[in-house]
C-alpha cells in the first residue's frame, strides 16, 4: 500500500508542499525573533526564507523544464532544473548561511538577554515537525518503495534534483530547529546568551555544509552523468529478449533532465532483415527497453549484422 502512494507522489507535489511548509516557518520564526531578540530565531527566519526562495526556483525550474522540444533544443529542455536548483543553492551558502555565521558571532561577542523564550522553543518545536513531513514527502519519493537502508545510494544515483533540493532542504531546515532548540535550551538554564550566538554560527556551518554537498551533486548531472550501472544493465537485457538480436556491442546514456535518459544502442542481429524489417525490429528494441525502463525519453539503435557490418546508418534518434 505504501509502495502505490509512493508511486503516486509527484515532484510537483513534493516542492509546492515544501514550498507551504516554508511560508509557515518563516512567518513564525519572524514574530518570535522580533519578539524574543534571539539570533537563533533570526537565523531561523533566514533558513526560512532562504528555502522559500529555493523552493520558487524549483517550481519554476520545474516549470520551464517541462517545456517541448524545439529546433534549438532538439533533446528539450529537461536540464534547465539543474540550473534553478544551482542557483538555489548558491542562495543558500551566499545568503543564510554568511549571515548566520557573521550575526552569530556579533551575539557571541556581544550577548543580549532573550525574552519570550517559550514561544522560542514552541515554534522551534513545531518547526521540527513541518520540516521533518516535508523531508519525509522527499525521501518517499526518492525511495519509491525502496528500502530506506538504500537511501544514500539512491540519493548519489537519483536524476530527480529537484526532489534532491528539497531532501535537502527540509533536512537542513530541521537539523536547525533541533540546532535552535539546544542553543536556546542551554540560554534557558544558564542565563549566557553566547549560546544563543553559538548556535546560530553552527547553523551556519551546518548550512555551509549542506551547500556544498547539494552543488556537488548538480556539478554532476550538469556535467552529464550516465545511468546507474544497474539501469544500462537493465536496458541492455530489455535489447536481448528481442529474439533478433543477438548481442548488445555498446551502450551509452545520459541524463537530460529528471527521470529522463538519453540513450544509443549499438546492436549486433542474427541475421540481415530488410528494411521495412529493420525499421520494425528498431521500433520494438525501443519499445522494449522503454517498458522496462520508462525514464527513457530518447533513444537511438544502431543495427549491424554478424560480420559487424554497419545497416543503413545510425537510426534517428526517437522520443516517445
Amino acid at each position: 500500500m505504501h509502495h502505490d502512494k509512493d508511486s503516486r507522489l509527484t515532484s510537483k507535489r513534493v516542492i509546492l508542499t515544501s514550498f507551504s511548509i516554508d511560508i509557515l516557518d518563516l512567518v513564525s520564526s519572524i514574530v518570535v525573533a522580533w519578539l524574543s531578540g534571539s539570533i537563533v530565531m533570526f537565523t531561523q527566519a533566514l533558513e526560512g526564507f532562504t528555502d522559500l526562495v529555493s523552493s520558487g526556483l524549483l517550481v519554476f525550474g520545474l516549470k520551464r523544464s517541462l517545456r517541448k522540444a524545439d529546433k534549438d533544443h532538439p533533446f528539450g529542455y529537461g536540464r534547465e532544473i539543474y540550473f534553478w536548483t544551482l542557483i538555489s543553492a548558491l542562495v543558500m551558502l551566499g545568503s543564510t548561511a554568511v549571515l548566520s555565521l557573521y550575526f552569530g558571532y556579533q551575539r557571541f561577542i556581544h550577548p543580549y538577554h532573550l525574552s519570550d523564550v517559550p514561544y522560542a522553543l514552541i515554534v522551534l518545536v513545531v518547526t521540527i515537525f513541518t520540516n521533518g513531513y516535508g523531508f519525509t514527502l522527499s525521501y518517499r519519493r526518492l525511495l519509491k518503495g525502496r528500502s530506506l537502508r538504500n537511501i544514500a545510494r539512491v540519493f548519489y544515483r537519483s536524476s530527480l534534483i529537484e526532489i534532491k533540493t528539497t531532501f535537502i532542504l527540509d533536512l537542513m531546515g530541521t537539523c536547525a530547529s533541533v540546532l535552535g532548540i539546544i542553543a536556546i535550551g542551554l540560554y534557558a538554564l544558564t542565563g549566557d546568551s553566547r549560546y544563543d550566538g553559538l548556535g546560530a554560527m553552527t547553523i551556519g556551518l551546518v548550512l555551509i555544509f549542506f551547500g556544498f554537498f547539494l552543488i556537488a551533486g548538480i556539478r554532476d548531472l550538469l556535467v552529464g552523468r550516465s545511468a546507474a550501472p544497474h539501469v544500462e544493465q537493465k536496458i541492455r537485457e530489455a535489447a536481448l529478449n528481442v529474439p533478433e538480436v543477438e548481442d548488445v556491442l555498446g551502450i551509452k546514456t545520459v541524463h537530460v533532465g529528471s527521470e529522463k535518459l538519453l540513450v544509443a544502442l549499438d546492436v549486433h542481429m542474427h541475421s540481415d532483415l530488410k528494411t521495412r524489417e529493420l525499421e520494425m525490429l528498431m521500433d520494438e528494441i525501443k519499445a522494449e527497453v522503454r517498458k522496462v525502463v520508462p525514464s527513457v525519453k530518447y533513444i537511438q539503435v544502431e543495427l549491424e549484422t554478424r560480420d559487424r557490418k554497419e545497416i543503413r546508418g545510425k537510426a534517428k534518434w526517437h522520443s516517445g
